[in-house]
């Protein structure tokens, strides 16, 4: 569909919080992604949009005369119910004893198998016996005698082994953003949050938010913004392509690692998959485009490490080179030449980082709440961070926009939401402390901060 045919059947509401020109570009990276629109159908409740090479759900309101007020393109969960379905691959994993090829190599690589054991025996111990799978278009509930959780990511490969998988509670609940304020506040650690209303000349909640504090992935919002605005100036196109080469390898989150060498992937592929699945390879290949100067000026750090030397200088076989790091704390210079050093030094094991208690916390990407606000506002409007919604429930909201970022010690959760009513609000809260973060006790705050958003 052309743009001078949108205004038609959208609601004035809706291009006053969303410009035709800006749903186009979204539409446009939708098809660039998945192929050309197919057709639209009902699938029990669910509306489902078919493209060539995928389907997403469909959520959106009417207004009386039939004209979009809300419209978000969401992942959609599969809810079929045979050998091999999301439901009875869910009802193994926390019913039955543990399994280890229910898991793809890839996950195993990001979640050791002996921190899959724990973390699963802690569930069982919490919940008790698995009762139930609810599985609907957006959210798979997984009942438990003693509680329940729920699964918010969840993808299968082609042999359907788990490739994704994440875990929270239900929603807390929260009267008003003092008290959110006041519940994040109560965590061991620095926190900080920041939920602030678009245009409003102060914010409606704020903790502690002049003091940058480390938000791991989440830094990828100023690659991001650096190719957009490169993109804008003609000084790059979505379709430009980058080669993958050895050299270019970091660890997981993400895929791209095992990928064949010289693999091929445009800008928008590598944008898309840096910030919904959070690829550290591709972030490295995109920052190696766009260049670093840029991204250090909108992320207010420098020098700004890719993933690949963060991991390096985290190394244990490094322990010198993180010392020399650390001895140039006064020296931006020298510290670029430890990081182009880092560049090419060998990196850990997946496995060195699942229990935390080694890790160089001073190795990361330091920043307030308002500097990832700030960065999200201006990319908010990119298809590329409105594929995964993070915490919040697309259905509340007619737009949403996330990225998050962790390691042990260290969680982030900036998302800008516009709600119902047409008011766009960002929510940023970061959590550091000295030893494993308790997430799911995190992700209900910030569930529930958002469900405050009117």
């Amino acid at each position: 569909m052309c743009s001078s045919d949108l205004p038609a059947w959208l609601a004035l509401s809706f291009l006053a919080a969303l410009p035709t020109e800006a749903l186009q570009t979204a539409l446009d990276g939708l098809t660039d992604q998945l192929g050309a629109f197919v057709r639209a159908e009902e699938r029990g409740e669910t509306l489902v949009a078919v493209f060539e090479r995928g389907d997403l759900t469909v959520l959106s309101t009417l207004d009386d005369q039939g004209r979009f007020t809300a419209l978000r393109f969401a992942p959609l969960v599969a809810t079929g119910t045979g050998a091999g379905s999301p439901r009875e691959v869910l009802t193994r994993i926390f019913g039955g004893p543990f399994d280890a090829s229910l898991f793809a190599p890839s996950f195993l690589a990001a979640v050791p198998e002996a921190q899959l054991r724990a973390l699963l025996a802690d569930v069982r111990a919490q919940f008790g016996a698995l009762r139930d799978v609810q599985i609907s278009a957006q959210i798979a509930g997984l009942i438990f005698e003693r509680g329940q959780l729920n699964v918010t990511q969840f993808a299968l490969d082609d042999q359907g082994r788990v490739t994704a998988l994440i875990l929270t509670s239900p929603p807390a609940q929260l009267a008003s953003l003092d008290e959110a304020r006041a519940a994040f506040a109560a965590l061991p650690g620095q926190v900080s949050l920041l939920v602030q209303e678009v245009g409003a000349p102060a914010p409606a909640a704020a903790l502690n938010v002049t003091r940058p504090l480390a938000v791991g992935s989440t830094f990828k919002l100023a690659i991001l913004a650096e190719l957009q605005a490169q993109v804008s100036a003609g000084q790059k196109q979505w379709t430009d392509e980058v080669t993958l080469t050895d050299a270019d390898r970091s660890l997981p989150s993400g895929t791209l690692q095992d990928a064949p060498t010289g693999s091929r992937y445009t800008l928008r592929d590598l944008a898309a998959r840096m910030i919904a699945q959070s690829d550290n390879t591709a972030t490295d290949l995109l920052l190696g485009v766009v260049g670093r100067a840029g991204v250090e000026a909108r992320f207010g750090q420098r020098p700004l490490p890719s993933t690949r030397e963060a991991f390096a200088l985290k190394n244990p076989a490094n322990a010198a080179l993180l010392a020399e790091y650390r001895a140039a704390v006064l020296s931006v210079p020298a510290r670029r030449a430890v990081l182009e050093r880092a560049r090419v030094a060998p990196l850990p094991a997946a496995s060195a980082f699942a229990g935390g208690g080694t890790l160089a916390r001073d190795v990361e990407w330091f920043a307030t709440p308002g500097t990832l606000c700030g960065l999200m506002a201006g990319v908010a409007g990119l298809k590329e961070t409105q594929l995964n919604p993070g915490v919040a429930d697309p259905s509340k909201f007619r737009s949403v926009s996330y990225k998050g970022g962790s390691e042990p010690g260290v969680l982030n959760l900036t998302t800008q939401v516009t709600t119902l009513t047409g008011r766009t609000y960002c929510v940023s809260a970061t959590w550091n402390a000295p030893r494993p973060l308790q997430e799911d006790a995190f992700f209900g705050l910030y569930g529930a901060t958002l469900n405050l958003l009117k």
